[in-house]
């Protein structure tokens, strides 16, 4: 169990995908979690910060921040 959770922190903190139709999932729980804070593009990447707000979650209760990395496919293949 302490593994995983520190496994879902460190996921967190190095970014998940970040879907336009489906937006991020919490590494801990899979449910979907909400944006807080976006970065302007640079390039075909964007940044977004989000928490998750499912009761019961781990990451919930720590209040960890889980960073969602979006890239363009379009502007990524020069188009």
């Amino acid at each position: 169990m302490v593994l995983r959770l520190a496994a879902a922190r460190e996921q967190a903190a190095a970014g998940v995908d970040y879907s336009p139709r489906f937006g991020a999932r919490c590494p801990w729980c899979g449910a979907r979690v909400k944006v807080y804070a976006t970065q302007p593009w640079e390039g075909p990447v964007r940044v977004r910060y989000h928490r998750c707000y499912r009761q019961g979650c781990a990451l919930a209760q720590m209040n960890v921040s889980v960073k969602s990395i979006e890239v363009d496919p379009v502007a990524e293949a020069g188009g």
